[in-house]
């Protein structure tokens, strides 16, 4: 079959297995193709519209985001999926947004695309032009921990509080027990002063510390979590801020942590970002990235 390029399309008679397949646009007895679609068409040998490298050259002038938007186009076409072509975005029953692995993603863009589409599904073309899926979501964030946790008094020691009250670790799961004593972080120990649940000498210092930049940042998000009935521990051992249970009723009888939460500015490389979905799924949990008061959970996707 033999089509022609346009200005911003390609065109061919219009043909049933084109019109089946969900290419194209018909107009009359015309098919009018996104330049996307013209260059599948002529790589898969069904239609000739110039020269390869003229319509190379011709889709590299019209499109932006090519070849990532291509190579995400071909692999989703060879999986049977149907495809509208929307700026950078390949919509069928879900949204894929085609990036390169070098490619910085900002999280504003995401609740952007997210507020627009519903769902999201980033798809990131390595240097093989390999492609990975990502899901995004933006979940509601809800643990189901309840606590009524009797006041307590602690020693302040540098970055850390003890205490004497074993239940805090032993019912709550607050700090870990050392000896005799339950040794409380820095952002645990702020956490239940500031609820009233915490007596401790040299409150100053801690506060102190609670101000300064790095540590205020986390702590916020550390606030916030409680806030929201989680189980908040430290996720430095997977290599992030936290990890979060649903609900803990007794050390002795620990659940599996759900979620990592990494702390991150207002953009992630692609490349980071399949490092950290990476290393959540081999401990078996999910990948939570905190920015600005908003969740992202960002799981690997099958297509």
């Amino acid at each position: 079959m033999i089509g022609r390029i346009l200005d911003d399309f390609a065109v061919v008679n219009a043909n049933r297995d084109l019109e089946r397949g969900g290419f194209g646009h018909k107009r009359g007895d015309k098919i009018y193709l996104h330049p996307i679609e013209a260059l599948y068409l002529q790589l898969k040998g069904r239609v000739k519209f110039a020269e390869l490298e003229e319509v190379l050259n011709w889709v590299q002038r019209k499109v932006e985001g090519f070849p990532e938007i291509y190579f995400v186009y071909e692999d989703l076409r060879n999986r049977g999926n149907k495809l509208k072509i929307d700026g950078r975005f390949l919509i069928s029953k879900r949204v894929f947004l085609p990036i390169s692995e070098r490619e910085k993603i900002s999280f504003e863009k995401i609740i952007e695309f997210l507020s627009k589409f519903g769902n999201l599904i980033l798809s990131v073309v390595d240097e093989e032009s390999e492609v990975t899926y990502y899901s995004v979501k933006q979940p509601e964030m809800e643990g189901e921990q309840r606590e009524d946790i009797p006041k307590i008094r602690g020693i302040f020691l540098k970055d850390r509080v003890l205490t004497e009250n074993l239940e805090i670790f032993r019912k709550y799961f607050y700090g870990s027990e050392v000896g005799n004593f339950v040794a409380l972080s820095l952002f645990e120990s702020l956490y239940l002063f500031e609820k009233g649940r915490l007596e401790v000498e040299k409150a100053e210092e801690m506060l102190r510390i609670a101000k300064e930049g790095e540590f205020e940042k986390r702590y916020r998000v550390y606030r916030d979590l409680k806030q929201r009935n989680f189980v908040v521990k430290t996720g430095f051992k997977f290599g992030s801020d936290f990890r979060l249970y649903r609900k803990v009723e007794s050390v002795e009888d620990l659940p599996h942590s759900e979620f990592l939460v990494s702390i991150v500015e207002k953009e992630i490389t692609a490349r980071d970002l399949a490092k950290s979905v990476r290393l959540a799924n081999s401990v078996r949990k999910k990948l939570i990235l905190a920015w600005n008061e908003n969740y992202f959970l960002f799981e690997w996707v099958r297509v």
